[in-house]
């Protein structure tokens, strides 16, 4: 299975790639680039320490049995990443199983963020450090 991670820039646009591909293959995940961090010295009274951070606009989700170039070569860099999942696996980096990513994803990026929720099915090394 190939995953593409596509970003839309208004709402109605992600639903309308939704309604594209069905719910079967895709989803709206949360996109998190680094998890809130609360300090928990007192842990009856956690204090937040820093907010958790997302990725502006909205992201789809597909899953797709092949590689779709026209997602890939979608305009805008709107194509976030694309992963195989049968790469996936113990030991298994980023580098194992993208096939494409956004040339502004770098690999702190990688080592840092992670959808919400992951989708079913696959082993993808979020937040593995290469």
């Amino acid at each position: 299975m190939i995953d593409h991670l596509v970003h839309c820039a208004t709402q109605d646009d992600a639903d309308a790639l939704m309604e594209q591909y069905g719910s079967s293959r895709a989803y709206q995940p949360r996109v998190i680039l680094q998890d809130a961090v609360w300090d928990m010295a007192d842990p009856e009274n956690p204090v937040l320490v820093s907010a958790e951070v997302t990725a502006s606009g909205y992201h789809v989700w597909i899953a797709l049995d092949a590689l779709d170039e026209a997602l890939r070569d979608l305009p805008d860099n709107a194509c976030r990443l694309i992963g195989d999942r049968s790469l996936c696996g113990s030991g298994a980096t980023w580098q194992d199983v993208l096939l494409y990513h956004g040339a502004d994803i770098s690999s702190e990026v990688l080592s840092s963020a992670r959808v919400d929720p992951v989708p079913a099915g696959t082993d993808y090394p979020w937040r593995v450090v290469p």
